[in-house]
């Protein structure tokens, strides 16, 4: 168990810089390889979620044997095992996915080094959720964000460049708030592995009051901008929409949520969760999560072109995370960790479903989608499971937690987020349900030969990702009650 972690992550660094290689000699054994190499890191990270599964004591473990707080510690515990799971688990189902319909999105010639920055990434974003090292930390977020830059340019074209510098410039300028606020929790304590800083800033909180607030805000704000957290959120739309699909879905169900995870190991393992439960700063969370709830469905509502759409509602589904963070009760937790899984499959489906439509029939515009029903039925019903759960619908997954958010809005005298939850619910609906409508009800002017129903004439490698994927949304909607018991864990080892 001990090893597995360093698995983790040299499982994924080792094959990704073997890749420019293999692309050189062996160009069409890259893609398989990502799937390999995929499938053997999620086989380890179920192996180390299994051995959680009723341990509330965390297991720590220093690297190359330099003992903290002088070396890099790794945590196993409840967060990092589920995020590794979840991380590997869609990685595998998107490096299917990605090996027929890369061939249509990019370069030829650029498929060995898209698949460096694919497992890259996934390396990075493991390395993130799994080490209990500040300055650590920071560099892999430097190395996701990166990565995840490189994966939207790869598509070569002159959105995806000017997308991506939009990205790469805000990215930096959240990497310098972050890099500030952890050089002032350097100076008040001594430390950068999280146990030991939150020891002594438990102890000297009291003396830098100001000193705290203005640390706590530059955190909110650098992982803000790399989170997409609204008004933080401009990059996202443009980087989502013009990068291959495989790249939007990683983006959209994985990199965003990482930050979220980094952010929530600070203000509760550092700070504690006493202090963060007085400061300022969760109301802040409150207010901004729903404002992104909010007006990310308004300009979902006006985007015509699909990936769009769909980038804009990320906007909007993130600030059901955060208003979870913010409420910060128990429950609160439970159900924005249970979004965050929720919205990693929904998202994911959403925009391979996206890439199937467009690989099959070229067609990007929402206003151009009739009759996908009959003629890709499977993508076409996997896509309406994702957006029912966007909207909220019962059997979902995105039911159970927007109705634990309810809950814990009046249980935490915020009652009035209730009918924010109600319209943004209903602002989902109106931007998802005219899609599912042009699927499924023809123009009566259109003829009989186009509304019988056909088989999805995409590859099968394209076709179980966004089954799998929608069928885990049913699952946590239906059966999601042995979740609860491992999220329990979650706020047990870090509200106590």
């Amino acid at each position: 168990m001990a090893k597995v972690p360093l698995y983790l992550i040299l499982g994924g660094l080792i094959p990704s810089f073997a890749m420019p290689v293999l692309a050189r000699w062996k160009r069409k054994a890259c893609a398989p390889l990502a799937v390999i190499v995929c499938g053997s890191l999620f086989a380890l990270a179920l192996y180390l979620s299994g051995g959680m599964v009723g341990k509330l004591q965390p297991i720590y473990q220093a690297v190359a044997d330099w003992s903290p707080p002088w070396g890099i510690e790794i945590a196993i515990e409840p967060v990092s095992a589920l995020m590794a799971v979840l991380i590997t688990g869609l990685y595998l189902l998107i490096a299917l996915f990605s090996c027929r319909s890369l061939k249509k999105e990019i370069s030829v010639d650029s498929i060995g080094w898209y698949y460096v920055e694919f497992l890259l990434c996934m390396t990075a974003m493991l390395g993130l959720v799994i080490t209990h090292d500040i300055f650590n930390m920071y560099v892999f977020i430097e190395v996701v964000g990166i990565s995840a830059v490189a994966l939207v340019v790869s598509k070569g074209d002159r959105y995806s460049t000017e997308a991506s510098l939009k990205y790469l410039i805000l990215a930096t300028i959240g990497s310098g708030f972050v890099l500030l606020a952890i050089g002032m929790l350097y100076m008040i304590t001594g430390h950068l592995n999280m146990r030991f800083a939150g020891e002594v800033f438990a102890q000297n909180a009291g003396q830098y009051p100001y000193m705290i607030w203005v640390m706590m805000t530059l955190f909110v704000v650098g992982f803000g901008i790399k989170s997409a957290l609204f008004p933080l959120h401009l990059w996202l739309p443009d980087a989502h929409a013009s990068a291959p699909s495989p790249s939007s879905a990683i983006l959209s169900g994985l990199v965003v949520k990482v930050y979220i995870i980094a952010l929530f190991k600070l203000f509760f393992i550092v700070f504690g969760n006493e202090f963060y439960q007085q400061s300022n700063i969760r109301i802040l969370l409150l207010i901004l999560g729903g404002a992104a709830m909010l007006f990310g469905s308004f300009f979902a509502f006006v985007q015509l072109d699909l990936k769009r759409r769909l980038a804009y509602s990320t906007v909007a589904q993130l600030g059901y995370i955060y208003l979870g963070l913010g409420l910060a009760t128990p429950w609160a937790i439970v159900a924005a960790f249970y979004h965050l899984v929720v919205h990693a499959l929904m998202k994911t489906c959403l925009f391979l479903c996206a890439g199937a439509i467009s690989y099959q029939t070229g067609r990007k515009k929402v206003t151009g989608l009739q009759n996908i029903g009959y003629t890709m039925p499977l993508t076409a019903a996997s896509f309406t499971v994702a957006a029912f759960s966007m909207v909220g619908l019962p059997l979902t997954g995105g039911f159970i937690s927007k109705y634990l958010l309810a809950v814990e809005s009046m249980g935490a005298h915020y009652p009035y987020f209730i009918a924010l939850l109600v319209l943004s619910g209903l602002l989902n609906a109106a931007y998802y349900f005219p899609i599912i409508w042009q699927f499924y009800f023809v123009n009566e002017k259109d003829p009989p030969e186009r509304r019988v129903l056909q088989k999805d004439k995409i590859p099968f490698t394209m076709q179980l990702p966004i089954v799998v994927t929608a069928a885990g949304i049913i699952v946590l909607g239906t059966a999601g009650v042995a979740a609860y018991g491992y999220l329990q864990q979650i706020v047990v080892h870090f509200l106590g």
